[in-house]
């Protein structure tokens, strides 16, 4: 019975990492150093030598295999007994992986100036961006979307607090503030970028396939599925920013 249990549990173990490659989230989990690699390039406060040393030890902190743990332990306990059955069926299929192909594309380097070649005429089909609205309805894109980036902005918050006191608590007042004030502005912005991204993406997909996506999306089980993910995410995310904190406060 023990080794039946182990076999059982092994074979669950397998069937969870399958899945999380089937559906492209291995090929996601560097997009939050990125994210922070890139406001780090932008900050004016950040300068020279110093700045090459913060980017290498946002390499060192922000690492994908520390966030993708997270995301495969909070997977595993969001799903429910025949929801990796049911998932896997989908991701395996000729259009699941067909999206996953699609999805994994839009991250490649070559993407964003694609994008934002495209960007007019993407806004002006109204039948896919309302197409691209549904989709984020089910999976929540843009609000993943902000706070990620508040929370690549509290990375550099982090930075420039540390740098002027490293003995001193994270002081994030100024970060509040801002976040306060320009909410909604970032709301509405990060709600316009992920339909035309969503709709850019998926945009040699005839409508009649990305409607049987939008039927999969609002499944229980996918459903369970997308929010697994996120919070794993989030809670990766969270780790990795202390693992930030501990490499700034050892180089000041």
């Amino acid at each position: 019975m023990l080794l039946c249990c182990q076999w059982a549990m092994a074979a669950e173990v397998q069937s969870l990492s399958r899945l999380l490659v089937a559906s492209g989230v291995d090929g996601q989990m560097s997009v939050f150093e990125k994210m922070v690699q890139g406001s780090l390039a932008q900050n004016p406060a950040i300068e020279g030598e110093q700045r090459e040393v913060l980017q290498h030890i946002a390499m060192e902190s922000f690492r994908g295999d520390v966030i993708y743990s997270h995301v495969e332990a909070v997977v595993e306990s969001a799903l429910q007994p025949g929801d990796l059955e049911t998932l896997l069926l989908w991701y395996d299929s000729p259009l699941g992986k067909r999206i996953t192909e699609l999805e994994l594309q839009s991250l490649e380097p070559g993407s964003l100036p694609a994008l934002q070649a495209a960007a007019a005429d993407l806004a002006e089909n109204k039948e896919r961006i309302s197409s691209a609205a549904r989709l984020d309805a089910l999976t929540q894109s843009a609000a993943l979307g902000v706070t990620l980036q508040q929370r690549a902005m509290l990375a550099n918050a982090m930075a420039e607090s540390i740098a002027a006191n490293p003995e001193s608590p994270v002081d994030t007042r100024v970060l509040d503030a801002q976040l306060q004030q320009h909410q909604s502005a970032m709301q509405q912005l990060m709600q316009q970028q992920t339909l035309l991204s969503l709709t850019f993406t998926y945009r040699a997909l005839p409508l009649e396939k990305i409607a049987s996506y939008e039927s999969f999306l609002s499944t229980s089980a996918a459903q369970r599925y997308q929010q697994g993910l996120q919070s794993g995410l989030l809670a990766g995310v969270e780790a990795t920013l202390g693992d930030w904190e501990a490499g700034l406060r050892e180089y000041y």
